[in-house]
């Protein structure tokens, strides 16, 4: 078990990660670890795991911080007392995107997932970036899937929904369809929404909102609702 902490930091990207878009979200996050060590869990990307990890240590090395991949692509993985140890003594964890399906098929109910909400209360530095982020939800949406809920990783009291700049119609009719029963929280792309352990911010180029069955509204007092102890 990794000893509690009274820092939380989470950082929900609304997809994009690795590009120079999403730099303020991502150096925020960065700033606040022990470290400059990025270990990125790749179950969303079951076809480019290894591009993935590429991918994000060029964007993170010129922020001047080292990425290792931590690439769990199956339930043997989620298991697997390597892995698992390598997250325990990750300085920074991020959940890439990629299928948010596959992501909570791999993840839900295993010992990877406990340590990933074990590390986040120890005060580790956790973001999960579209499907990455749409996991850490009390319920995932699953587009794939009909745009059905499943349970997710329980990290998150709603709905994450990223992409939002970019969501057509029936994205948009499902998040407010939602709404009436769950808090649904929208991001922009390259955009992150950040806690701080106090306070909910956005940064980057967009908006993160809250979805009502009428519309978008803008984060007030409050809202959206904090991560869950």
């Amino acid at each position: 078990m990794i000893p509690a902490s009274p820092v939380r930091t989470l950082l929900l990207l609304g997809g994009g990660e690795w590009h120079r878009a999403a730099e303020a979200p991502d150096s925020w996050w960065l700033a606040r670890a022990a470290r400059p060590e990025v270990t990125v869990v790749t179950s969303a990307a079951q076809d480019i795991p290894t591009t993935q990890v590429g991918w994000a240590a060029a964007h993170f090395g010129e922020m001047g911080a080292r990425v290792d991949g931590c690439q769990i692509q199956t339930r043997e993985d989620a298991n697997d007392p390597r892995f698992v140890q390598q997250l325990r003594n990750a300085a920074s964890i991020y959940l890439c995107g990629g299928d948010p399906g596959a992501a909570r098929k791999v993840l839900i109910d295993s010992p990877a997932a406990e340590v990933l909400l074990s590390a986040y209360r120890a005060g580790i530095p956790l973001a999960g970036s579209s499907a990455g982020a749409m996991v850490l939800g009390t319920d995932c949406l699953l587009p794939g899937q009909d745009f059905c809920l499943r349970r997710g990783l329980g990290l998150m009291p709603a709905v994450v929904v990223p992409h939002w700049s970019d969501a057509g119609a029936r994205w948009r009719q499902v998040a407010q369809r939602l709404a009436r029963d769950h808090q649904v929280i929208a991001i922009d792309e390259s955009t992150g929404l950040c806690w701080d352990g106090l306070a909910w911010t956005a940064r980057g180029p967009g908006r993160a909102v809250l979805v009502t069955p009428t519309g978008d509204e803008e984060m007030g007092e409050g809202q959206p609702l904090p991560p869950v102890e």
